[in-house]
């Protein structure tokens, strides 16, 4: 999913999910539309008198215009900007060019094959993500931890449930992948020689990282068994267990 920018025209609304037009409000708009609104107002008015009032009229929105301009700056932060969604009607907060509210950190959902239990650290971890990247990664290290019990293991020790698993023979892959999460995870408990405190690039890593985890040894195990199951005849399975017995 890519990340809004300040100014877009549209993008996937942090609030109904959906992508949408947004419509900008800041200083520089304000500025543009109010004066026009004004002399709008003043439209059916001036069609109705004589040429002297329409200069008073047409020297006082002049006049108007200019205080106006003048006077918005102590009214309206200067690096703040709104952006509604037209398909919900909700609200956007920016500062310079990073959306504070609602909290959006563009995270992936957690893996549907996880327990609950790890689907709830996954989406903690992601919410404290933006403020403390830091404590979001030693929140996915228990994550991993929670998934190795998950997978059959004690889940006491991350070390010794990886080093089980290359034995029973893990892909190199998918094991460096295990350690990245649990050495860049203990280094946020346990601080070492990976510099967290501005790790938020490496922070966001290890939740795609969990997600490919999960994937490679639960989800696509899961699949292939299903599959399995519903393609190959029963007499055929059985010819199959004979076969891998001798």
């Amino acid at each position: 999913m890519d990340m809004p920018k300040l100014n877009d025209k549209e993008f996937q609304c942090s609030h109904c999910q959906v992508i949408a037009q947004q419509i900008w409000f800041n200083k520089e708009t304000i500025s543009q539309s109010v004066p026009k609104l004004i002399t709008h107002l003043y439209f059916d008015y001036r069609s109705n008198i004589n040429e002297y009032q329409q200069r008073a009229v047409s020297n006082f929105l002049e006049h108007i215009d200019q205080i106006f301009l003048n006077s918005i700056q102590y009214h309206i932060p200067k690096d703040y900007s709104v952006a509604t969604c037209l398909n919900c009607k909700k609200s956007s907060l920016w500062i310079k060019e990073e959306m504070v509210f609602p909290r959006k950190t563009f995270l992936p959902s957690p893996n549907d094959d996880m327990t609950d239990e790890i689907k709830d650290l996954y989406r903690e971890a992601a919410t404290i993500f933006s403020d403390s990247p830091k404590g979001a990664t030693a929140l996915l290290r228990l994550a991993l931890q929670k998934l190795l019990k998950q997978l059959g293991k004690k889940g006491d020790n991350i070390n010794n449930d990886i080093g089980e698993l290359v034995s029973e023979g893990l892909s190199p892959t998918i094991q460096k992948a295990l350690d990245l999460v649990r050495v860049v995870g203990n280094n946020a408990v346990h601080p070492g020689q990976i510099d967290l405190n501005d790790g938020s690039d490496i922070a966001k890593k290890l939740f795609h990282l969990l997600n490919f985890i999960a994937n490679e040894l639960i989800s696509k195990p899961k699949e292939l068994e299903i599959l399995y199951s519903e393609v190959v005849p029963d007499d055929t399975k059985g010819h199959i267990q004979k076969r891998d017995k001798k």
